[in-house]
């Protein structure tokens, strides 16, 4: 009979060989689209807005939560970049897990 070891080995060294910037990034785009798009105030976490700047982000983290939930219109109206940065971190993520999966030379 085989042991709960014997099953989740191969598992969790393929967990093991994600890499850590692949795991970020999507715990990242996860954590955005969790939040409440609807939901008023929030946490503020852009270090240019508090140096009085105007960020070039400000509404992404809005934007990708409408995305999550298929709201297209409300996700272009907080930020139109939304789309393309979730893509291309996605795409960021596959290549960073293709290449950890590449045997060294």
């Amino acid at each position: 009979m085989p042991t709960a070891q014997g099953l989740l080995g191969p598992a969790i060294q393929r967990l093991r060989a994600v890499p850590l910037e692949a795991v970020f990034w999507t715990a990242a785009l996860v954590a955005a689209a969790s939040i409440d798009p609807q939901a008023p105030g929030g946490i503020n976490l852009c270090l240019i807005e508090r140096l009085g700047l105007p960020c070039p982000g400000d509404g992404l983290g809005t934007a990708i939560a409408h995305l999550a939930r298929g709201h297209w219109a409300a996700s272009w109206n907080a930020h139109p970049l939304a789309g393309p940065v979730v893509g291309v971190l996605l795409a960021h993520v596959v290549s960073l897990c293709r290449a950890a999966r590449r045997p060294a030379r």
